[in-house]
Protein backbone atom coordinates (compact mmCIF):
# COMPACT_ATOMS: atom_id res chain seq x y z
CA UNK A 1 0.00 0.00 0.00
CA UNK A 2 1.47 3.56 -0.77
CA UNK A 3 -0.09 6.49 0.25
CA UNK A 4 -0.75 9.40 -2.38
CA UNK A 5 -3.34 11.83 -0.71
CA UNK A 6 -4.52 11.99 2.77
CA UNK A 7 -7.44 14.01 4.07
CA UNK A 8 -8.72 14.73 7.32
CA UNK A 9 -12.37 14.18 6.92
CA UNK A 10 -15.31 11.98 8.41
CA UNK A 11 -14.69 8.63 7.74
CA UNK A 12 -17.25 6.74 5.27
CA UNK A 13 -15.84 3.49 6.80
CA UNK A 14 -15.98 4.22 10.59
CA UNK A 15 -18.25 7.44 10.92
CA UNK A 16 -15.13 9.06 12.90
CA UNK A 17 -13.23 12.46 11.75
CA UNK A 18 -9.48 11.70 11.37
CA UNK A 19 -6.68 11.58 8.93
CA UNK A 20 -7.78 9.07 5.57
CA UNK A 21 -5.09 7.99 2.83
CA UNK A 22 -5.76 7.64 -0.23
CA UNK A 23 -3.61 4.50 -1.16
CA UNK A 24 -2.33 2.78 -4.14
CA UNK A 25 -2.63 -1.29 -3.63
CA UNK A 26 -2.22 -4.19 -6.00
CA UNK A 27 -5.18 -5.73 -6.51
CA UNK A 28 -6.22 -9.06 -8.36
CA UNK A 29 -9.00 -10.16 -9.84
CA UNK A 30 -10.51 -12.42 -12.52
CA UNK A 31 -11.54 -10.96 -15.71
CA UNK A 32 -12.88 -13.31 -18.65
CA UNK A 33 -11.32 -15.79 -16.77
CA UNK A 34 -7.61 -14.80 -16.60
CA UNK A 35 -6.77 -13.63 -13.09
CA UNK A 36 -5.23 -9.87 -13.81
CA UNK A 37 -3.08 -8.02 -11.63
CA UNK A 38 -3.78 -4.31 -11.56
CA UNK A 39 -3.11 -0.46 -9.42
CA UNK A 40 -6.35 0.29 -7.65
CA UNK A 41 -6.96 3.44 -5.47
CA UNK A 42 -9.13 3.74 -2.67
CA UNK A 43 -9.66 5.45 0.62
CA UNK A 44 -8.23 3.45 3.64
CA UNK A 45 -9.79 3.63 7.07
CA UNK A 46 -6.61 2.67 9.85
CA UNK A 47 -9.20 2.43 12.23
CA UNK A 48 -11.08 -0.14 10.40
CA UNK A 49 -8.34 -1.34 8.45
CA UNK A 50 -10.54 -1.53 5.24
CA UNK A 51 -10.45 0.28 1.69
CA UNK A 52 -13.60 1.92 0.34
CA UNK A 53 -13.44 3.25 -2.88
CA UNK A 54 -15.71 6.71 -4.14
CA UNK A 55 -17.43 6.79 -7.57
CA UNK A 56 -14.48 8.14 -9.23
CA UNK A 57 -12.21 5.70 -7.59
CA UNK A 58 -14.56 2.65 -8.94
CA UNK A 59 -14.24 4.20 -12.49
CA UNK A 60 -10.59 4.58 -12.79
CA UNK A 61 -10.10 1.33 -11.03
CA UNK A 62 -12.21 -0.52 -13.61
CA UNK A 63 -9.58 1.40 -16.26
CA UNK A 64 -6.65 -0.04 -14.51
CA UNK A 65 -8.29 -3.71 -14.62
CA UNK A 66 -9.52 -3.47 -18.16
CA UNK A 67 -6.08 -1.99 -19.55
CA UNK A 68 -3.95 -4.82 -17.58
CA UNK A 69 -6.61 -7.53 -19.24
CA UNK A 70 -5.81 -6.24 -22.63
CA UNK A 71 -1.86 -6.79 -21.83
CA UNK A 72 -2.23 -9.96 -20.46
CA UNK A 73 -3.56 -10.87 -23.65
CA UNK A 74 -1.45 -9.07 -25.91
CA UNK A 75 -3.94 -6.06 -27.09
CA UNK A 76 -3.61 -2.65 -27.12
CA UNK A 77 -4.45 -0.79 -24.44
CA UNK A 78 -6.43 2.61 -24.04
CA UNK A 79 -3.62 5.01 -23.94
CA UNK A 80 -1.78 2.80 -26.75
CA UNK A 81 -4.67 3.39 -29.18
CA UNK A 82 -4.67 6.99 -28.57
CA UNK A 83 -1.17 7.56 -28.38
CA UNK A 84 -1.22 6.22 -32.03
CA UNK A 85 -3.87 8.52 -33.15
CA UNK A 86 -1.96 11.30 -31.55
CA UNK A 87 1.43 10.56 -32.93
CA UNK A 88 -0.38 10.18 -36.47
CA UNK A 89 -2.47 13.04 -35.82
CA UNK A 90 -6.09 11.21 -37.10
CA UNK A 91 -9.15 11.32 -35.75
CA UNK A 92 -10.96 8.68 -34.63
CA UNK A 93 -13.23 8.67 -37.79
CA UNK A 94 -9.56 8.28 -39.58
CA UNK A 95 -7.79 5.57 -37.73
CA UNK A 96 -11.39 3.33 -37.98
CA UNK A 97 -11.17 4.13 -41.70
CA UNK A 98 -7.35 3.00 -42.29
CA UNK A 99 -7.98 -0.26 -40.19
CA UNK A 100 -11.00 -0.84 -41.60
CA UNK A 101 -12.56 -1.05 -38.94
CA UNK A 102 -16.03 0.57 -37.34
CA UNK A 103 -15.86 4.48 -35.52
CA UNK A 104 -17.27 2.09 -32.39
CA UNK A 105 -14.44 0.35 -32.10
CA UNK A 106 -11.81 3.34 -31.98
CA UNK A 107 -14.07 4.86 -29.37
CA UNK A 108 -14.67 1.96 -27.19
CA UNK A 109 -11.06 1.13 -26.47
CA UNK A 110 -10.08 4.84 -25.51
CA UNK A 111 -13.11 5.17 -23.49
CA UNK A 112 -11.54 1.95 -21.89
CA UNK A 113 -14.59 -0.23 -22.87
CA UNK A 114 -13.59 -3.98 -23.15
CA UNK A 115 -13.02 -5.44 -26.81
CA UNK A 116 -13.24 -9.38 -27.03
CA UNK A 117 -10.96 -9.85 -30.11
CA UNK A 118 -7.03 -9.16 -31.36
CA UNK A 119 -6.44 -6.09 -32.25
CA UNK A 120 -3.20 -4.88 -34.75
CA UNK A 121 -1.77 -2.09 -36.13
CA UNK A 122 1.08 -1.90 -38.09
Amino acid sequence: MKEIASEQMVCRICGEYHEVPTVKVTDQEVFKGKEVEFQATYLYCSNADEYLATEDMIRRNDRALKDAYRKKVGLLTSAEVKAIRDKYGVSQKDLAAVLDWGRATITRYETHQYRTGPMMIF
